[in-house]
């Protein structure tokens, strides 16, 4: 019996061990977790101010339309595309539509990026491949905004935000106030500008906000507010100008659906773990009860 005994203490004792060095980490590692989540909520802020600024003012002194939008994300890069004349530029191809593409590819991204990981192995490498696309044409976007504004340093610009991102938006405030100088303006198509991008990013996000405030537990009323946005500024411009709003419209409707969809799916989740919990916390109280019963009697 004594050999049982001491071979079950031997045997416990490291158990013992490891749960009391597990209790004094977890403290340690709450804490160094804490401090990284707060450093980095304080440089996106940062990072947010200094970028909605800078192009804000961008916007304002080349008296672009909406250069309050610089202040919203996502369609912060609707400016962006505006202050870059609508194009970006690898070497002799222009790829116009810079508005519409760096204000939508991120959601496109994320959709496919989805759809793509029901295709085992291949779906990842698909989804990768995307993923630098989309990085490649949004620093691409970002050299010329560079270049427009800082002709002798966007390269290094460049560079220092591909390594450090959180460097972008502070290369954007401190050149707010230069001078705009496109050395592409001669082959910028003013064709381009027949396109009425506000009102296909407004059907796009608000498609996006219906697809995805179900599936994904009411994430899109985020974009179907992008979307709602985009949609009421494009149904004011074309009420002016005399043209057909009805892209517009069915932008307004899809981004209205999604919203009061993503609305219903959020408090449907907020019911649901509302009675989990009352539940839980019954459970807990009668098990107390229970318990202090027993002892007392």
């Amino acid at each position: 019996m004594m050999y049982e005994y001491n071979a079950i203490m031997g045997n416990s004792m490291p158990h013992s061990s490891d749960s009391e060095f597990m209790l004094e980490f977890l403290p340690v590692f709450l804490s160094i977790l804490t401090a990284v989540i707060v450093i980095s909520l304080i440089i996106g802020i940062i990072s947010y101010v200094f970028s909605s600024i800078g192009l804000y003012k961008m916007a304002k002194n080349r008296q672009i339309d909406h250069a309050w939008l610089a202040w919203i994300p996502i369609a912060s890069n609707y400016i962006l595309g505006d202050l870059i004349n609508d194009e970006v530029t690898f070497g002799s191809l222009h790829i116009p539509y810079a508005k519409i593409f760096l204000t939508l590819s991120s959601f496109a991204l994320a959709l496919a990026s989805g759809i793509l990981t029901l295709i085992p192995y291949l779906g990842a490498i698909l989804s990768i491949l995307l993923s630098i696309a989309f990085a490649v044409y949004y620093y691409t976007a970002l050299y010329w905004l560079y270049s427009i504004y800082a002709k002798n340093h966007r390269v290094v610009f460049l560079v220092l935000s591909i390594i450090f991102p959180f460097l972008a938006p502070i290369f954007i405030f401190a050149i707010r106030n230069h001078p705009a100088n496109d050395e592409r303006q001669s082959a910028v198509q003013t064709i381009y500008s027949n396109i009425d991008d506000k009102s296909i990013i407004a059907l796009s996000l608000g498609i996006v906000s219906i697809v995805s405030s179900i599936p994904l537990m009411g994430s899109g009323f985020f974009t179907g507010a992008i979307g709602l946005i985009f949609a009421i500024i494009a149904m004011k411009e074309l009420k002016e100008t005399g043209a057909s709003h009805a892209m517009a419209l069915a932008g307004l409707i899809c981004s209205i659906v999604g919203l009061v969809l993503s609305v219903i799916v959020v408090m449907a989740c907020v019911a649901c773990i509302g009675v989990g919990t009352t539940g839980l916390l019954s459970e807990l109280a009668n098990d107390f009860s229970s318990d202090v019963f027993t002892y007392l009697y």
